[in-house]
């Protein structure tokens, strides 16, 4: 189900590329490329996105709406995308970001992801509404 959750990613990414640049969506397209590798560990990928030059830094300088839409689904997803790597492994204790993300809901939230195809703004709100504690 990972893979709906990366394919998505990656259409928004390049649909949305003239409003976060190119240089942002080189960054997503290589943080996707990470996500469907199987060398990554969640805690690895969990600091690809948390890094002081990473998603959190984008979704906080956002110039406009729409660019702060875009990083909101983008790190909600990848978030998901992390929780699942974490229960893949049996781990426990999730960092604090990610407790609040049932993980038994994700499996749904991709596939409906894969489906729908929801605008980053959408994405977003069906994630807090339908994911999250």
């Amino acid at each position: 189900m990972i893979e709906y959750a990366t394919g998505y990613l990656l259409k928004i990414t390049e649909i949305k590329k003239d409003i976060i640049g190119s240089d942002r969506a080189d960054y997503c397209r290589s943080l996707i490329e990470r996500f469907s590798c199987k060398t990554y560990t969640a805690n690895e990928l969990y600091g690809f996105v948390t890094d002081e030059d990473g998603l959190y830094t984008f979704a906080e300088n956002s110039a406009n709406k729409a660019e702060e839409a875009f990083w909101q689904a983008f790190l909600s997803v990848s978030m998901c995308i992390i929780c699942a790597k974490y229960q893949e492994k049996g781990q426990k204790y999730l960092p604090e970001d990610i407790e609040s993300i049932q993980a038994e809901k994700l499996d749904s939230f991709f596939a409906y992801l894969k489906n729908e195809e929801p605008e980053p703004k959408d994405c977003y709100t069906i994630f807090c509404d339908t994911v999250c504690l």
